[in-house]
């Protein structure tokens, strides 16, 4: 067939599908319950039929989804964990630590959209690299109340009613080379550019084609196959970049800050990829500083960010969103995850990070339903560093699968305030009413707090405080056999930490008091204000 689809649509009638699809999904949004009714099922497969030539994939993972009759494989992508080779894509010595740390690993992952029911059956090819063990097989986030299924000594299935992500964590090192499994939402913008000659169609993409787009077109639309854009700066009169689920983009996008270049959406279910990038060259979606010039409402939405080499997605202006997008594959530091600034939405996004996963650093920003993967270094939520201040931040529902750190430094732990590291002038930091409810730790970690703001070597004393606090409904795991302590350090008498509520903060299975929360939680306090338990 000369038409060949791009992605295979298909629609069946299927058993057992919930009939409404509610996003973002609910605290408990999986059920394995098989009443529920009859419903239609839709999948949306990313299959390019040309393949996805240079693309790594994986050599330990075949993904196979299952509606019905219907058994259709799927491409699973991999990351390894590059060697460290000096001065190789400018590579730096201080790179060989993360290199060496998490040598021999891989992160490997499928992306596809549905809805109403869909099994997924992962088959694991090499079992040198990934053992079976049947009686030690998850499917992670726990909320989303996934029993998997073991078949035929290396088939692990099960089945998702809804939209998410997910970790198959195979026996106790599996997640070393994991899956993960990007179960998307099916689209309802998808542009349509027979019919909306506004959209410059881009076939196999170059720097030099991106280039030459007319400036009368507004938007661009990646077509399936392999693209290599280089670092793209968005022009003023693109206003929509779209990549279809089997396009592959190799590039960054960089939306300038002119004040006529606001409102532009990136969306799709392709992957836009820092492969070919130099260590630290581009973030691999940013914008610049904020301020009069800053780039504002930017979108970015269902699309995967892979194989970053330095800041993921970089927001800087107001009133952004991001949805429903995936960061994966980032080894070094300087592997931030997500920043928005003050109004903005993060929601229903997984991000993997070696760096501050999550930055709060604005007024009213609002996260909810993430799942997170946190290497050595780097706070899974960074409050503050270096004139952050923020007031009204919002988050809810985080799932953080894995936190790796080898030491409790500063920048470490699920809640991290920095305050003013680098000694800047009139670098003032704080967070006040902020409230964190229904967060997870999936597996014990290093440390849960280290609000402990640093201070200039100078002496002088610079504002770093929080004031207003509510951490609610947690359910948190550490490894006290590492040895390391939680911290709420005060920088001074005058700039002391207050207004902390403790309601249902549940540590190792207890929860925390008045009288045990020192001792439970190992907390080193200083310059706080008597917290409130519930």
């Amino acid at each position: 067939m000369k038409n060949i689809l791009k992605y295979i649509l298909i629609m069946i009638v299927a058993v057992g599908c919930n009939e409404n699809m509610d996003y973002p999904p609910l605290d408990n949004p999986y059920s394995n319950d098989s009443s529920a009714g009859d419903s239609e099922s839709t999948v949306a497969i990313y299959n390019d039929p040309a393949g996805f030539p240079g693309v790594s994939q994986s050599s330990i993972y075949e993904v196979t989804l299952i509606q019905g009759s219907q058994r259709i494989r799927i491409p699973v992508f991999q990351n390894a964990c590059p060697v460290y080779e000096a001065g190789y894509m400018d590579m730096t010595p201080t790179d060989t630590n993360p290199l060496g740390m998490f040598q021999g690993r891989s992160i490997s992952w499928s992306n596809f959209s549905f809805a109403g029911s869909i099994t997924i059956e992962v088959k694991v090819i090499d079992t040198e690299k990934v053992p079976m063990d049947a009686f030690n097989v998850r499917v992670l986030p726990t909320r989303y109340g996934i029993m998997p299924s073991i078949k035929n000594g290396n088939l692990v299935t099960f089945t998702m009613t809804k939209p998410g992500q997910c970790s198959v964590e195979i026996g106790t090192n599996g997640y070393k080379n994991g899956l993960m499994i990007f179960a998307n939402p099916i689209e309802t913008n998808v542009p349509d550019p027979a019919h909306d000659d506004s959209y410059a169609v881009l076939d196999h993409a170059t720097a030099s084609s991106i280039a030459a787009v007319p400036e009368d077109k507004s938007g661009l639309y990646f077509k399936a196959g392999v693209h290599d854009i280089g670092v793209y700066a968005v022009p003023a009169n693109i206003k929509n970049i779209y990549l279809e689920g089997s396009a592959w983009v190799y590039g960054a996008i960089h939306v300038s800050g002119t004040r006529s270049n606001t409102d532009v959406k990136i969306f799709g279910r392709g992957t836009l990829s820092s492969g070919h990038l130099k260590y630290r060259e581009a973030y691999c979606i940013g914008t610049p500083q904020d301020g009069s010039t800053a780039a504002n409402r930017i979108t970015v939405e269902g699309i995967t960010v892979a194989d970053p080499k330095y800041f993921a997605i970089r927001l800087i202006g107001r009133n952004n969103l991001v949805s429903w997008t995936k960061v994966i594959g980032g080894w070094i530091y300087n592997c931030d995850g997500i920043a928005v600034f003050a109004g903005s939405t993060i929601k229903n996004c997984f991000c993997w990070a070696n760096d501050d996963n999550i930055k709060v650093y604005r007024d009213n920003i609002t996260v909810e339903d993430m799942v997170l993967w946190q290497l050595n270094n780097g706070g899974a939520i960074q409050m503050g560093w270096d004139g952050a201040q923020a007031t009204g931040v919002t988050i809810k529902r985080v799932d953080l699968l894995h936190a790796e750190w080898n030491n409790s430094a500063t920048n470490r732990g699920v809640l991290s305030f920095v305050g003013n590291r680098y000694a800047n002038a009139n670098s003032n930091c704080w967070q006040k009413n902020m409230t964190i409810e229904d967060l997870v730790t999936e597996t014990p970690v290093r440390l849960i707090w280290r609000i402990s703001p640093e201070q200039p070597i100078s002496g002088v004393i610079t504002p770093a405080f929080v004031d207003g606090l509510t951490m609610r409904n947690w359910t948190v795991l550490m490894n006290k056999a590492l040895g390391s302590n939680n911290y709420i350090n005060g920088v001074s008498d005058d700039y002391i930490m207050k207004n902390f509520l403790f309601d249902n903060v549940n540590l190792n299975g207890v929860k925390l008091t008045e009288e045990n929360w020192i001792t439970q939680g190992n907390f080193e306090i200083k310059n706080l204000e008597l917290p409130t338990f519930k």
